[in-house]
């Protein structure tokens, strides 16, 4: 009979802090082959961000990014701390005889929020303990967005994921014998595999498929941005942009709990995928400095245009409601099944769409409030 996964069970931040401390413990009070991968698991956090070969990204003591070069041979690993100064694991080690203070952000389905990366830092740069460089980490099992690593690795963090968790655990020797980190690397494997399915499937119910899935329509759109940006109405384009609002990829979740991924490709448009709604084009009129009744005629005949649009693409339009407020739905389009295409078929023609839309928009005259 098999034994169960505990970490089928165990499956909070403060679990996973628990496991990281555990093995991080072993490489000083463990023996044998535990021991070894204690010892390799510092090693490999403090080797975090490194192309093979190269120097180690690193802060030092006073914060600043910097750099090591050597073997990164580990000794002397000190006792983790759990949540001092609210940091997830912190613990200290030698590495080629340099104090290092290791700064670990644990994380599963969340993000980082709050500044608290840079409060993490600046907590470890001011305090009674003296060392010779900092090492941040932000550990995650979870899917890691692509701008959620780079706003990471601006704040001086190095990410490591969960396949590159798998693999380390995959070369130990301790792996195969000791319970713990055999569930541990086995409850990983189901995690990769799962999402590796979902987004085999695009199943946009998952954020991180919404992501992926709203990246390549980006990408989309960028190649063929000279065909349509002249085009956008002028309407859209006339009044400043709000410090908030920015041209880029985004997501959110509802009161609901339904998350959703939308990308501003102009100053009050983007499009947004929703995991409860198909994808949708949508103008954002408050930040156009229209109140709802100046934009209701703009807005029919822009949900014109886009319905025509889709039938010269051969696209059939999803089920939406159009309401009032400051954001409104111009059109949308049905992601059943790709209707019967390919994922890059379908956003071939929903870029072509795109590009039609705002042509059919350019040509045709706008009066807020006729």
């Amino acid at each position: 009979m098999t034994t169960p996964n505990i970490f089928r069970y165990a499956t909070k931040e403060i679990s996973q802090d628990a496991f990281i401390c555990w093995l991080v413990a072993c490489a000083s009070q463990a023996t044998g082959d535990l021991q070894k991968c204690g010892l390799a698991l510092v090693r490999m956090l403090f080797r975090a961000g490194a192309s093979s070969g190269k120097s180690v990204p690193v802060l030092g003591s006073d914060g600043k990014p910097t750099s090591h070069d050597g073997p990164c041979d580990v000794e002397d690993v000190k006792e983790p701390d759990r949540q001092n100064s609210k940091i997830d694991v912190s613990f200290q080690a030698q590495v080629d005889g340099q104090m290092v203070t290791f700064v670990i952000e644990d994380k599963t389905g969340t993000r980082d929020h709050d500044d608290q990366l840079e409060r993490y830092l600046e907590s470890v740069r001011t305090d009674d303990q003296s060392e010779d460089l900092i090492k941040p980490v932000y550990f995650k099992t979870g899917y890691v967005f692509s701008n959620e690593r780079e706003d990471v690795e601006e704040k001086g963090y190095c990410v490591l994921e969960a396949a590159e968790i798998k693999r380390f655990l995959a070369r130990q020797p301790a792996t195969r014998e000791n319970e713990i980190l055999r569930q541990y690397s086995e409850n990983l494997g189901n995690l990769i595999r799962s999402r590796s399915r979902a987004q085999r499937k695009w199943d946009l119910d998952q954020d991180y498929v919404q992501w992926e899935f709203m990246l390549k329509l980006r990408a989309r759109l960028n190649e063929t941005a000279r065909k349509w940006k002249r085009s956008i109405p002028k309407e859209l384009t006339n009044v400043q942009d709000d410090d908030w609002l920015r041209d880029g990829l985004g997501r959110s979740q509802n009161r609901g709990g339904g998350s959703f991924t939308q990308y501003w490709f102009a100053q009050h448009l983007f499009w947004r995928l929703d995991s409860w709604k198909p994808l949708r084009l949508m103008i954002y009129l408050s930040s156009a400095n229209m109140s709802v009744d100046e934009g209701d005629d703009l807005v029919q005949k822009f949900r014109g245009l886009f319905g025509e649009a889709l039938q010269m693409e051969g696209l059939c339009a999803g089920d939406v409601r159009m309401r009032r407020g400051n954001e409104s739905t111009l059109g949308s389009v049905d992601t059943a099944k790709f209707q019967g295409m390919n994922v890059d078929e379908f956003l071939d023609r929903v870029t072509r769409t795109h590009i039609r839309f705002l042509r059919l928009a350019a040509r045709t005259k706008h009066s807020p409030g006729t």
